[in-house]
């Protein structure tokens, strides 16, 4: 996809779209871009970011929906000329988690558990951005 494309924070159902229409070697893709290779390995269960790259290059992910995940909550808090923000976002304590961080909720607890909690999240971060920016 273009950059002019990817520029803009993606809305939640644009970012659910665009998350779920994609091949997951681009979704990967996408993820190492925002996130780095090491963050991307540890949200998907992975020591090794070796796997990363073999995901990129077709490899099917063990969590591929996980990773689809990630990708709609990346798509939602951050353009993609952002990728600091992304990586902040991801890593940072936050309020609305009561001050956990997103990974640490990805890697201690089942998505079912806390996807709607991330989703509403990352929606308060975003609103926050763009009541900032308007």
């Amino acid at each position: 996809m273009p950059d002019s494309e990817r520029k803009a924070a993606r809305e939640g159902v644009d970012a659910h779209n665009h998350a779920m229409e994609i091949p997951i070697g681009q979704v990967v893709q996408e993820l190492v871009e925002f996130l780095g290779a090491t963050t991307v390995a540890a949200l998907a269960g992975v020591k090794e970011t070796r796997a990363v790259q073999q995901w990129i290059e077709g490899r099917e992910p063990q969590r591929g929906h996980l990773l689809r995940f990630a990708l709609q909550l990346v798509s939602m808090v951050a353009r993609s000329d952002q990728p600091e923000l992304a990586r902040a976002w991801f890593h940072g304590s936050n309020p609305a988690l009561g001050d956990l961080t997103p990974i640490v909720l990805f890697r201690t607890r089942p998505l079912a558990e806390i996807q709607i909690e991330l989703l509403n999240a990352a929606r308060a971060f975003a609103q926050r951005d763009e009541q900032a920016t308007g």
